[in-house]
């Protein structure tokens, strides 16, 4: 009986856990990444402005994450990929490493929200609405690097293809993220739905251009 698009992509998915637990590598290079970079900020700044607060936990969250996330196809091997080919519904490949990235993400944010905040201090007025904010920001760099990995995973220099295809897109992503995270720090919330719903709406263009652009790219 032939399995659905749905549990296909949760059994991916398992694997996907599965195989990040037992290696570990993000996991590991993420704590130390982290930890490092935050350590060394709070040694640099004996007291640290909100704003600039903010930036540097963006800034940092953003590339940790990308460490984590750009390796999501480039690794697979060929092989493996001829394997799902003959399997499963090339949609629950590329859902399964969405989910899975988006929550790395997840854990991602929340772990350096508390690394910056025992080490520096936490700043934001609202703890809740920064985290509803990194909470949308997250699932969209998982959304995002998993669809540019895709894509540069088909090309030869898939190491040079990643940057210069995820910067010009995650721009604007930063932009509003950003400028959200300002005024949420500093207690503003009158444009923070509006935020958020412009976040919300990016991460589901991009999962649609994914579902539209990866049909051709596992044809390859």
């Amino acid at each position: 009986m032939e399995i659905g698009l749905i549990q296909q992509a949760k059994i991916l998915f398992l694997k996907e856990v599965k195989t990040e637990w037992r290696n570990r590598y993000a996991i590991n290079g993420i704590i130390v990444q982290l930890v490092s970079a935050v350590f060394i900020v709070s040694l640099c700044f004996q007291s640290i402005k909100p704003m600039t607060w903010n930036a540097l936990y963006w800034v940092i969250l953003l590339f940790s994450a990308v460490n984590a996330i750009a390796r999501s196809f480039i690794q697979e091997r060929h092989g493996r990929l001829l394997y799902y080919h003959s399997l499963v519904h090339p949609l629950a490949v590329l859902y399964s490493k969405m989910l899975f990235n988006s929550i790395l993400s997840i854990v991602i944010a929340i772990f350096g929200y508390v690394v910056f905040s025992t080490l520096l201090g936490s700043v934001a007025a609202d703890t809740l609405r920064f985290g509803g904010l990194a909470l949308a920001f997250s699932v969209g760099v998982g959304l995002l690097f998993t669809v540019v990995s895709a894509i540069a995973s088909k090309t030869k220099a898939g190491g040079i293809i990643m940057p210069l295809l995820s910067f010009p897109l995650i721009i604007p992503m930063i932009l509003v993220t950003v400028t959200a995270g300002v005024f949420t720090v500093a207690g503003d919330y009158t444009d923070y739905t509006q935020n958020i719903a412009v976040i919300t709406l990016i991460n589901l263009m991009v999962t649609v251009i994914g579902t539209v652009v990866f049909r051709f790219l596992w044809q390859e």
